[in-house]
C-alpha cells in the first residue's frame, strides 16, 4: 500500500465558499512571487487550502495546469507550513509558466513568513 504521508486529504482544502469568503475578508497577504495567498487563522489543528485561479488566465486547461502545479509544489512541502491556517493560493500577476521548483520555493518561504507572524504575534497574558 502506499505511503500517505504527503497526501493531501479532504480535510486539508479550504472546499466551501464560505470560508473562502471568510479568508478573502478576514485573511492577510502574503506575496511570495510566482504566487501569493490569502491566510488567515482557523481555529484547527491542521493548516487547509484552497487554490483560486480566476478566468482571466485562459482556458480551463491552462488553469487547471496552475492548479495542479501549485498541489503538487503545497503538497511537497506542507511540513513546512505551521498548522492552523486556511490559506488560498492564487497565481501571481505575470505568471509565466514557472518551474515546479520556483512554485516550491515560495511555499517554502510563506511557511516561513505564517511562522513569523505567528511567533511575533502578542500572546494573552495569564493572571498567576
Amino acid at each position: 500500500m502506499a505511503d500517505k504521508r504527503f497526501g493531501l486529504p479532504r480535510e486539508e482544502r479550504v472546499a466551501s465558499t464560505k470560508d473562502f469568503d471568510r479568508v478573502f475578508a478576514e485573511g492577510r497577504r502574503l506575496a511570495e512571487p510566482p504566487i501569493y495567498a490569502r491566510c488567515a487563522p482557523n481555529g484547527l489543528k491542521v493548516t487547509r487550502i484552497g487554490i483560486a485561479v480566476p478566468n482571466k488566465f485562459g482556458k480551463a486547461a491552462r488553469r487547471n495546469r496552475v492548479k495542479r502545479l501549485i498541489r503538487e509544489a503545497y503538497r511537497l512541502h506542507k511540513h513546512d507550513v505551521p498548522p492552523g491556517y486556511d490559506i488560498i493560493i492564487l497565481p501571481a500577476h505575470g505568471w509565466d509558466a514557472p518551474p515546479l521548483q520556483a512554485i516550491e520555493e515560495s511555499i517554502v518561504r510563506l511557511g516561513r513568513k505564517l511562522a513569523a507572524q505567528r511567533d511575533a504575534a502578542p500572546r494573552p497574558e495569564t493572571g498567576g
